[in-house]
């Protein structure tokens, strides 16, 4: 028998209980829709996205580069994903991302280039820039971030995620190719006649662990091979052609040169770059091929050998750099005794015993 419900009773209202469990909140999802969105992204680029599983305290993972044959090459960039249109002002030509103090500190000594990706709601593109990149620049003297309009992410742009990490369009070749493409590389300047060769082995220091390079390397090695009339000659592609040299090293896996910091000086301060940095496994391989084919025709070789360290000095020539010193000490000598007398009461200075 079937009941009928009452025409004027009242339904019974039911009362709602939610459970006591943790909320999740709108923000969680925002930011995984970023995540998600540029993990997405480099995987139809054929990257690597790793992230991380805990503890992230400023890099929301990592991202490899694979070659076109499918390599991992192990050039690797930290991630750092946002989600939102309250991350990015819009000022013009290029957006402002603002980081805190303490996240700038973080990503400014992180051992690997940073990449910050930034989704945009607004128009659906993700932007990207290196960000450790730009906070060590000495350039750069506003409190922001600049992520330029041009640079979001796709299948044209993805590659320049890895820009500071070495030129990756280079092949990775043999040992015994470095050693010839090295040799028969040279300026065709016949006043700047020196080749990568001279330059890799001449650059040889610290018990021929680490190896040197610089303007004043290079200009020394090429007044000595200079026979013509004429003084040497220094413009644009002699300047590109070491950096063709210093990229070589770092596409072939042979120093560890942190291009990143190379490129501020190349780059925003139109320099030739400097710096010492150590041999990798395969640039000791390279130094034992040397000795290989220096043994192979030792008959027709000085009686030397090219894998050998050479010391690098920083000198005091001019009257400045003696003066500089005097002021050096004379500085520290105010500083210690204003100490001594808390005038600094701050300054928590240590002596050399």
């Amino acid at each position: 028998m079937c009941s009928e419900t009452r025409p004027n009773a009242k339904p019974e209202t039911v009362s709602r209980h939610f459970m006591n469990t943790p909320k999740v909140s709108e923000n969680y999802y925002k930011e995984r829709e970023g995540v998600l969105k540029v993990a997405l992204e480099l995987n139809s680029n054929g990257y690597v996205f790793r992230e991380t599983s805990n503890g992230d305290i400023g890099i929301d993972g990592q991202i490899e580069h694979v070659n076109d044959g499918g390599e991992a090459t192990g050039k690797i960039v930290g991630a750092q994903i946002k989600s939102g249109n309250s991350y990015l002002v819009d000022k013009g030509n290029h957006f402002a991302f603002y980081p805190h103090e303490k996240h700038k500190n973080y990503w400014s000594v992180f051992p690997l280039p940073v990449i910050l990706f930034v989704f945009y709601p607004n128009d659906g593109k993700i932007y990207f820039t290196d960000v450790r990149y730009q906070l060590n620049n000495p350039k750069q003297n506003h409190p922001y971030i600049t992520l330029g309009k041009s640079s979001f992410l796709n299948k044209v742009t993805a590659k320049n995620i890895f820009e500071t990490t070495g030129d990756i369009s280079v092949p990775y070749y043999s040992i015994d190719q470095v050693f010839s493409i090295m040799a028969k590389t040279i300026c065709q300047n016949p006043t700047f006649h020196i080749s990568y060769l001279d330059l890799f082995a001449q650059g040889l220091t610290n018990l021929c662990r680490h190896i040197y390079f610089s303007m004043d390397l290079a200009l020394s090695i090429a007044d000595y091979y200079n026979e013509t009339e004429f003084g040497l000659g220094m413009g644009y592609s002699e300047h590109e052609f070491l950096h063709e040299y210093a990229k070589f090293l770092m596409s072939q896996n042979l120093a560890l040169i942190d291009y990143s910091d190379y490129l501020i000086d190349w780059k925003e301060r139109q320099l030739q770059p400097t710096f010492i940095a150590p041999l990798t496994v395969r640039g000791r391989e390279l130094l034992e091929f040397i000795k290989i084919i220096e043994n192979e025709f030792k008959a027709d070789l000085p009686s030397t050998t090219l894998v050998r360290e050479r010391s690098i000095e920083m000198q005091f020539r001019t009257h400045d750099d003696y003066l500089r010193l005097d002021l050096g000490k004379k500085l520290r000598e105010i500083i210690i005794k204003q100490t001594a007398n808390k005038v600094l009461p701050k300054a928590g200075l240590n002596s050399c015993d």
